[in-house]
């Protein structure tokens, strides 16, 4: 492989070493893409595949773009900056499955652009989603380091910290086409806020601490709680009373809520106590080159 095409593979790191961490991450994007194509071939993908296709692409553009968005996070918790090379990696993923949602539903309406503007015009969830899919396509186009100089690093930080309207855009176009399962929905509002969160809450404070954890998993229980409520009282026009009683009803069903909660809390969990060994680890090395001296 020459130099220039070594530096270009996604599984280079800057160093231009190959890396593990880069090239799982790669494989595992193509996943969902080679799910879908297997599950059309073999005609899995139920009475209406072209409509199902279009859910699903969509479905994982939203959720590696919540992923995206939480590599910050996690690089500040746990300090593995090696976090850092895939982050990118995800968000040009999360452009892929967008393109590949939107191009899917422009097929469905026979590329007719009339047709298009006119349902982007009339279905709000579809105005927000194409929203959302402009902004994201913008910030593909200028994630290159390429347009990192052209823009300056400043203007560059503010156009892709666009990227947390882009989400909530999505959240809600995800919300608005859904019909009574919430699941997803409420899970990944509370996982995306919590990510938020943590975020701030690590820009305001130098050290890192276990009340991080308990912040994640609060904030993804109220947000999953508060997105699932208030889309039932829109949706339906009912009271949310009972609804919100269920989420400490384990009888049935564990609630969406719970399991957003459960899995900021496991992921903050594992970030801090990298971090916690990470730092052991160097303060052992550098007590053992202390004594060898």
């Amino acid at each position: 492989m020459n130099r220039t095409l070594r530096t270009l593979a996604p599984w280079i790191d800057r160093g231009g070493r190959p890396s593990l961490l880069r090239g799982a991450v790669f494989l595992l994007l193509w996943w969902p893409a080679l799910d879908l194509a297997r599950r059309w071939a073999v005609d899995d993908l139920g009475a209406r595949p072209l409509a199902e296709a279009i859910h699903v692409a969509g479905d994982w553009a939203v959720r590696l773009l919540v992923l995206a968005v939480a590599i910050t996070p996690l690089r500040h918790l746990s300090g593995a900056t090696k976090l850092i090379g895939v982050r990118r990696m995800i968000g040009l993923a999360a452009a892929g499955y967008t393109l590949l949602h939107v191009t899917l539903w422009a097929g469905d309406l026979g590329f007719e652009f009339r047709t298009m503007a006119f349902e982007i015009a009339v279905r709000p969830y579809l105005g927000l989603g194409f929203a959302a899919a402009l902004g994201l396509a913008a910030m593909a186009a200028t994630s290159t380091d390429g347009m990192v100089r052209r823009l300056g690093a400043e203007r560059w930080k503010r156009l892709h910290r666009l990227v947390h309207p882009i989400l909530i855009l999505a959240l809600v176009h995800l919300f608005l086409q859904s019909k009574l399962d919430l699941a997803q929905g409420a899970i990944l509002t509370g996982l995306a806020f919590a990510g938020l969160a943590v975020r701030l809450h690590l820009d305001r404070r130098s050290g890192l601490g276990w009340a991080t954890v308990a912040i994640a998993a609060v904030t993804a229980f109220v947000f999953a709680t508060a997105s699932e409520a208030v889309w039932f009282a829109l949706k339906t026009g009912r009271h949310v009373g009972p609804l919100l009683e269920a989420n400490f009803v384990f009888a049935a069903r564990i609630a969406p809520a719970w399991w957003s909660a459960a899995i900021a809390a496991g992921t903050a969990s594992g970030a801090a106590a990298f971090a916690v060994r990470h730092r052991r680890g160097t303060a052992a090395v550098a007590a053992g080159s202390r004594r060898s001296r």
